[in-house]
């Protein structure tokens, strides 16, 4: 199997797409060779079987040279009888720009996408996309019978629990950690206003507030402004700190520091900073159920009501006043979840399987 994968970033530091380059490189162990064509590349530690290809937009290149050495690449490589699957990640254009091929080249595309929202893009990609993959039931916005879930892709040899656990004195500050992106849609707001309540309402002071995370759009930046200003206008500078973006090769150190995870984000489907969270044995409090299917004795500790500052104050309140050894009991045991379903090389198995199913005429068969 020979695959050509399409995305926007390969560098295994990036912030936002580091994750990207663990996906390459567990593809690479699973398939023949592996293309990637990528927007821009920094960063990278891959396998030999593996050849990267960039746009060049880190290099000043505009749409119009992009294009051309999209073209050239892709051609190049079909005319040679290089490839055998188109796998798109994330990006609807991809499949659009790799449709010709397709049609004429008689190599199928399949489409990595987990988000809630189907734009225009997305419904037309899905005329030229032969099968969708994703990481959970909720995580596809269309109705298709092409979709299949395959996990997350979190590398749980990275994201483990430390090997020195820290100690705990007794009276030690509780810490609650927020990673990704600043944007209005993380809704960080709730969290804001949930500290509000637990600090200066409740009075309970033994706790530590991260929000670790870069503004990406112009207006994020704005909304990063609004968010230090209420910090400081409820008088909460002294328990909250932004430490800006982190690399995703020392995510993995800040995710381990905290005590427990918190998102906000309203949205359904399963996020990779939650579920890497949960791979490093941090029980993570959250308003989307999925992540609690399978614990439903977890519900009522770990989820909140969403966008509700007093549901989320209450399970923060709740998770601080836990034992030590309830809250270790309930990191392992997710982290065994995490393992088991959404571990990078399981989800590789999965995804090759559909790629050599559509690639053969076949269907596999866990189809969302």
């Amino acid at each position: 199997m020979r695959v050509l994968f399409v995305t926007q970033v390969v560098d295994r530091t990036d912030d936002n797409l580091g994750a990207v380059h663990g996906w390459i490189a567990a593809m690479a162990r699973e398939v023949e060779a592996v293309h990637v064509l990528a927007l821009r590349t920094g960063v990278m530690d891959l396998p030999p079987n593996v050849v990267v290809h960039s746009l060049g937009k880190d290099r000043g290149n505009g749409k119009i040279q992009q294009l051309a050495i999209f073209n050239s690449v892709v051609g190049r490589l079909v005319l040679r009888r290089q490839l055998d699957v188109f796998f798109a990640h994330m990006v609807p254009r991809y499949a659009l720009l790799l449709a010709p091929y397709r049609l004429l080249f008689r190599i199928p595309t399949v489409m990595w996408y987990a988000h809630n929202s189907a734009d225009l893009g997305l419904r037309a990609a899905s005329l030229v996309v032969d099968r969708f993959v994703t990481v959970s039931r909720d995580s596809f916005p269309l109705r298709s019978g092409r979709c299949e879930v395959v996990g997350h892709g979190i590398d749980t040899e990275i994201f483990r629990p430390p090997d020195s656990p820290r100690t705990r004195m007794p009276g030690q500050t509780i810490r609650f950690l927020s990673l990704g992106r600043i944007s209005p849609r993380k809704e960080l707001d709730t969290l804001i206003s949930a500290a509000d309540l637990l600090v200066n309402r409740w009075k309970l002071h033994g706790l530590e507030f991260e929000i670790a995370g870069a503004p990406l759009a112009r207006e994020d930046h704005g909304y990063l402004a609004h968010l230090r200003s209420r910090v400081h206008d409820l008088g909460l500078d002294n328990y909250f700190s932004f430490t800006g973006g982190v690399p995703h090769s020392e995510t993995v150190h800040r995710l381990q520091e905290c005590d427990f995870f918190v998102n906000m984000h309203v949205e359904g489907g399963l996020g990779k900073a939650v579920l890497e969270a949960m791979s490093c044995a941090r029980p993570a409090i959250v308003s989307t159920p999925t992540y609690y299917e399978s614990f439903p004795e977890y519900r009522r500790t770990f989820l909140f009501v969403p966008r509700d500052a007093g549901s989320l104050a209450e399970r923060m309140r709740d998770a601080a006043a836990m034992s030590i050894e309830t809250r270790e009991e309930a990191g392992r045991r997710l982290r065994r979840w995490v393992v088991e379903e959404h571990d990078v090389r399981r989800q590789m198995s999965r995804l090759v399987a559909v790629f050599r199913s559509v690639a053969g005429g076949g269907r596999s068969s866990s189809s969302a």
